[in-house]
């Protein structure tokens, strides 16, 4: 993956100003959370630990209620390989993210929560899943939960464990006082891609993982084909997603850059198409003839279309991980944070960009930077795709009991074969 292009920061008067102000409000958020947390804790925290079992453990609820696509989208490759190794996966989502995992073949059973914002998330007492859900959930009787979370550990956990009731729970970076954890791993978040969580959640588990860590998606085929449909008109051309928009607003691109960009990719040549995702209709000025916005409005279609795309151009939000799935040749434009490498693209035919202003859209030549990226890759020549069949292999400590369920009963499109 190529990290090369950097772009300077523009240094205000007030910089050290804000940057006083903004530690000053992070100090005072982590001291009214940590005041939650021992709250929560009284309430609804295990008063001890048990001891881990991994070799009893034959089902696991895979706890992804953040409501952020990319998060579940990276989980992928650790629900295929507990399911190949024989476990029962459940999967607990918000209802926002449950079409990134309907039709994945590797899980038992999803669960949904209900959407909420990510402070009501992180701050609540109260969780998020329904009085209905959470009685199924504990008559499961899940032999373990995974947490995932990568953030401080949300206040409504403890009463979400509480409630479900399962024997074990692994977490990250969970300080030793808390009685539900009862397995911490220690992850190094600002050096450490990602995809290593699957590695270190199945060594606490007794699965070894080598080979394959892609990211597994699937929709339907009637998806595919209305996709492709669409595209036809243009199939001898060079099809670009271009999409302007992340989950926070400083990460967006502008609407002049995204307009500059459409300018400069265009004047590369007559062979070329470009789609425009923009999902929530931010997008408030006309667009250049021959420029067409995505007429879809699911995000199966929008993984439809960057499957059959041959670039991808986005700022750091969920869009990368569903390139990361296809391999896709992309351009992904990140903000300056210690945890860049976590979220990383993560493969070879990827570029990060790298802004070093507060927000994405106050930086200077973005597109410009863009193009030249684009150019320096030679990313605008047409050229053969090649199939490559990615292969897992599986190491199991114990044998355990296979789990046989049902897989839905129509044709599904994946990333199983990736185009490199």
């Amino acid at each position: 993956m190529n990290k090369d292009a950097r772009i300077t920061v523009l240094k205000g008067p007030f910089k050290k100003i804000r940057e006083w102000n903004r530690r000053k409000n992070y100090s005072l958020k982590e001291v009214k959370l940590k005041v939650r947390i021992a709250i929560a804790k009284l309430l609804w925290d295990k008063r001890t630990k048990v001891t881990f079992n991994p070799g009893s453990v034959k089902t696991i609820l895979l706890v992804r209620n953040e409501g952020k696509v990319g998060d579940i989208i990276v989980s992928t490759p650790l629900i295929r390989l507990l399911h190949q190794a024989g476990y029962a996966v459940d999967v607990l989502v918000n209802e926002a993210c449950y079409d990134v995992i309907k039709y994945n073949p590797f899980i038992r059973h999803v669960y949904k929560a209900r959407n909420c914002s990510y402070n009501h998330y992180l701050k609540s007492l109260n969780h998020n899943v329904s009085r209905a859900t959470v009685k199924m959930l504990n008559r499961n009787e899940y032999d373990l939960i995974i947490d995932p979370c990568l953030s401080e550990t949300p206040v409504h956990r403890m009463k979400l464990f509480n409630d479900i009731n399962a024997r074990f729970v692994i977490g990250l970076n969970k300080k030793p006082d808390m009685g539900h954890y009862t397995v911490s791993v220690s992850f190094k978040n600002e050096k450490q891609h990602v995809t290593e969580l699957l590695s270190l959640f199945c060594i606490m588990i007794g699965v070894k993982a080598t080979g394959n860590v892609d990211y597994s998606l699937y929709f339907p085929d009637s998806v595919l084909n209305e996709v492709k449909d669409f595209l036809n008109p243009w199939k001898k051309k060079k099809k670009i997603i271009i999409n302007a928009y992340a989950g926070t607003p400083e990460r967006n691109f502008s609407q002049q850059q995204l307009l500059d960009l459409i300018y400069l990719v265009n004047n590369k040549g007559k062979e070329i198409k470009l789609i425009i995702l923009d999902h929530r209709n931010e997008l408030l000025v006309p667009l250049p003839d021959g420029v067409v916005k995505n007429p879809f409005c699911t995000l199966h279609h929008v993984m439809a279309l960057i499957k059959e795309s041959d670039v991808v151009i986005t700022p750091d939000t969920s869009i990368v991980h569903i390139s990361a799935a296809w391999k896709k040749p992309l351009i992904a434009v990140y903000k300056n944070l210690p945890n860049n490498n976590m979220w990383a693209p993560g493969y070879e035919n990827a570029s990060q960009l790298i802004v070093h202003d507060d927000k994405t859209s106050d930086a200077d030549n973005i597109p410009e930077r863009i193009l030249n990226e684009i150019v320096r890759r030679d990313l605008l020549d047409r050229h053969e795709m090649k199939i490559q069949s990615p292969v897992s292999v599986i190491e199991l400590k114990e044998s355990v009991s296979k789990y046989g369920y049902h897989v839905p009963e129509r044709s599904i499109a994946s990333s199983d074969q990736l185009c490199c």
